[in-house]
């Protein structure tokens, strides 16, 4: 085999290799990952109708996503909801308006902050219902503080 021949083999192989990385790495990583599918991995962990309780262990003893560079300790609020933070009410569920016309959502409630690299953010909001019942989960990825997207999910009546 020709010096020419092997060198063309081992850049083949090389993009082969760099393309085999890129297609495993990129769906895993949360910097690569939609705010839906972090939304679906979330309800995935914590369902519709799971107990504030259940969640506040789950995401202390747990990252919700893997991968991360830093996760942040939830907050855990069994007195208030979290303030909503795009603008405007939740359908179907009562919302308080909080300082600055966000409203507030559910009775109880934990958020939870990830970053990955490149300083994204990802965040995570839980509401309560009256029970201490999951009712809505919010997932908003942000690139220092410029929003790249935002999914919610809300139980129905």
């Amino acid at each position: 085999m020709g010096g020419a021949k092997k060198k063309q083999l081992s850049l083949y192989i090389l993009v082969l290799g760099a393309i085999i990385m890129i297609t495993i790495i990129m769906p895993s990583h949360p910097l690569f990952r939609s705010p839906l599918r972090v939304l679906n991995d979330t309800l995935s962990i914590t369902p519709m109708g799971t107990y504030i309780e259940d969640v506040a262990t789950t995401v202390k003893n747990q990252t919700i996503i893997e991968n991360v560079t830093e996760a942040y300790s939830p907050i855990i609020r069994y007195d208030n909801g979290y303030v909503n933070p795009k603008d405007g009410e939740v359908p179907g569920w009562p919302t308080t308006v909080a300082p600055g016309n966000r409203s507030i959502v559910g009775y109880q409630s934990i958020e939870v902050a990830y970053r990955t690299f490149f300083n994204t953010y990802i965040s995570i909001y839980w509401g309560f219902d009256e029970d201490g019942k999951l009712i809505d989960v919010f997932v908003e990825k942000s690139l220092d503080m410029i929003q790249l997207g935002s999914v919610r999910k809300t139980a129905s009546d």
